[in-house]
């Protein structure tokens, strides 16, 4: 069961120097004993800025805190899709590209809501040209 939690309409970040999105469902909602596997679903603009890199993670939210989560968070790369190092986009059959935000494996259904989250928060420059479909919680 693959879930798409969109926004009633996309996301179009114009101007911001702080960056910190959210997505989270209910783990009764998702298949029991499944492996997870969460994705960012984005398009960017011609002309896009101060999208490089960002910090991703998931978490249970009754299980971990923010800090705690923050500091397993990993980089990736939004706006480069070849090369080495970190985690980077890859285009979709559906014209939008995805990036991988983390995994996590629903057990019984009982541990609450599992967040995803994006965020760049520590350069404080302007960002600009990203489009937001949705967060994608997909059996891996």
């Amino acid at each position: 069961m693959i879930i798409l939690c969109r926004f009633s309409e996309v996301a179009n970040l114009r101007f911001v120097c702080w960056l910190d999105m959210r997505g989270k469902i209910e783990t009764r909602l998702l298949s029991k004993r499944t492996n997870y596997v969460v994705y960012l679903v984005f398009k960017l603009k011609s002309g896009y800025y101060g999208l490089e890199t960002a910090n991703t993670f998931v978490r249970f939210v009754d299980l971990e805190s923010d800090n705690e989560a923050e500091e397993r968070a990993s980089v990736v790369s939004i706006s480069r899709q070849e090369g080495p190092g970190e985690n980077r986009s890859k285009g979709r059959d559906d014209e939008w590209m995805e990036i991988e935000m983390g995994k996590f494996f629903n057990d019984a259904g009982e541990d609450g809501d599992v967040e995803a989250r994006l965020m760049e928060v520590r350069r404080l420059s302007a960002k600009g040209g990203l489009i937001v479909q949705g967060i994608e919680f997909r059996p891996e």
